[in-house]
C-alpha cells in the first residue's frame, strides 16, 4: 500500500492527534500556567509519535543514554519537514521503564510561523523562531534560546545546516549554533538521522525505518577554546561518521513548493 493510500485511510486518526494538540495549544495560550512543562512535552511526544506510526514510520533509536537529563544542545542533520516529529519521538521513553523522556525545545525558521496550525502546536513546545536574513536579531534569539534551555534543563534542538538536504548529502554546519554552545556553556549531543529524507514520499510502499543515533556527549570543557568553525567541522564529522547519503525521491524536497509558499507568505506579513 502506497503512503498516499495509507494516509487516506488513516486521515481520521492523524487529524484526531493534530486536533488534540491544537486544543491543548489553544488552552495553553489562554491559560499559560494551566499545563506543566512536562505535561505539554508529554502531549507532543505522545501524539507526534502516533502520527509517525500512522505514516508507517518506525524509529530505531541508538545512544539514548548519551542524552543527559540536564540542559544540552541536540545538533542533528536535517532531511525532512517531519524531523521535529522524529526527534520528539526519539527523545520519548515510549513506555520503556529504563528511559526517562527528555523535555524538547526547538529553534525554527520564521517561515514556519506562517502556517497557523504548525505555529500553534510549535508554541506548545516553546519553539523559538529566527530569521536568517536578520543576523543580529537571530543572534539575540539564539542567546535567549540558550538561556531558556539552561533555565528549563531541556534539550534544545537546532539544525546547524539551517535547511533540509537538497541532494541527500550533509550540508555545511553553520557556526552560530556553536557560538551559542560556547557562550552559554551548554554540552552538545551530535545526532545522525538516517533514511528520513523520503518520509513524505507519497509513492513509497514499505514501512520506513529511520535510525536516530545520539552520539557521545561533548562537554563544554572539551570545546570552549576551539574556534567556532573548527567546532562546527568537528561536530559535522561526528554526525557524518555513520550518515548514509540518500537518493531523494520525495517531491517535498525535489519541488520544495512548501518552503516557497511559506517564504512568500512570511514576506507579505
Amino acid at each position: 500500500m502506497k503512503l498516499k493510500t495509507r494516509a487516506f485511510w488513516r486521515l481520521l486518526p492523524i487529524m484526531t492527534n493534530i486536533w488534540i494538540l491544537k486544543s491543548k495549544a489553544n488552552r495553553h495560550k489562554k491559560m499559560p500556567e494551566y499545563y506543566k512543562v512536562s505535561e505539554r512535552n508529554h502531549f507532543l511526544q505522545k501524539h507526534l509519535t502516533n502520527i509517525l506510526r500512522h505514516l508507517n514510520i518506525e524509529l530505531k533509536v541508538e545512544g539514548f543514554e548519551n542524552v543527559p537529563n540536564g540542559p544540552c544542545l541536540i545538533v542533528p542533520n536535517h532531511s525532512t519537514y517531519i524531523d521535529p516529529l522524529i526527534l520528539f519521538s526519539a527523545l520519548y521513553s515510549n513506555g520503556d521503564g529504563h528511559k526517562i523522556s527528555k523535555t524538547v525545545n526547538f529553534i525554527a525558521r520564521v517561515e514556519a510561523k506562517s502556517k497557523r496550525r504548525v505555529r500553534k502546536i510549535a508554541e506548545l513546545g516553546d519553539t523559538h523562531y529566527i530569521d536568517p536574513s536578520k543576523p543580529r536579531e537571530a543572534l539575540v534569539t539564539l542567546t535567549e534560546f540558550g538561556k531558556f534551555v539552561k533555565k528549563n534543563k531541556s534539550c534544545g534542538v537546532i539544525f546547524p545546516e539551517g535547511t533540509r538536504t537538497k541532494d541527500g548529502k550533509l550540508g555545511q554546519f553553520n557556526s552560530g549554533v556553536f557560538k551559542l554552545a560556547q557562550s552559554t556553556f551548554l554540552p552538545i549531543v551530535p545526532v545522525t538521522i538516517n533514511n528520513a529524507a523520503n518520509a513524505l514520499d507519497w509513492k513509497r510502499k514499505d514501512k520506513l525505518v529511520v535510525t536516530v543515533t545520539f552520539h557521545g556527549l561533548m562537554k563544554p570543557q572539551q570545546f570552549q577554546t576551539l574556534p567556532t568553525k573548527s567546532l562546527a567541522e568537528q561536530v559535522k564529522d561526528i554526525v557524518a561518521s555513520n550518515y548514509v547519503d540518500q537518493i531523494i525521491t520525495s517531491k517535498e524536497t525535489i519541488k520544495n513548493t512548501y518552503t516557497k509558499k511559506l517564504t512568500e507568505k512570511a514576506k507579505k506579513q
